[in-house]
């Protein structure tokens, strides 16, 4: 079974990047976006960027991560921003764990109501199920958010 980690260091960069391409799901400038997260942590720490981190490491390989934040708009929701598993650790389930780590460590640090976004195009499909099997409802759809044909959907859960 593979461990939890908080911590993240400048050297998981490249293995993030390296999670994020592997799925096939994410646009050049979305990974790049990712990256700006931690990039901001690692300057900053994780309560003064207000970007919190979560890694899945298994043998001492970081398998899959996730980032979330309190929303800056709001006194008890956050976002949760990635969850990523490298191609090769999907439909094991290790997704719903690192989601699970990251609801139990929003509700220590005060959270109540967690917010998930997604597309709507039919290959993130898995992702929405995902996120319906893992106790969040679909709370609104922008449709063509993204771009043509690419709604956005964000769902949510109260912790």
């Amino acid at each position: 079974m593979p461990e939890i980690s908080f911590n993240i260091t400048p050297a998981d960069r490249a293995v993030f990047e390296k999670i994020l391409a592997s799925s096939g799901f994410f646009y050049d400038f979305e990974i790049e976006v990712a990256l700006s997260l931690a990039d901001e942590t690692f300057t900053h720490g994780e309560e003064k960027s207000g970007y919190y981190w979560i890694k899945l490491v298994e043998e001492g390989e970081i398998i899959g991560f996730a980032t979330f934040g309190p929303n800056p708009s709001s006194v008890h929701s956050w976002d949760i921003y990635w969850i990523a598993m490298h191609e090769e650790q999907r439909n094991k389930h290790y997704g719903s764990l690192i989601l699970k780590e990251s609801e139990n460590r929003i509700l220590s640090l005060g959270g109540k109501i967690a917010w998930a976004e997604t597309s709507g195009r039919p290959l993130y499909e898995p992702t929405r199920h995902f996120y319906e099997r893992n106790g969040y409802e679909l709370e609104a759809t922008l449709r063509e958010f993204y771009g043509p044909g690419d709604s956005k959907l964000v769902y949510r859960k109260e912790l």
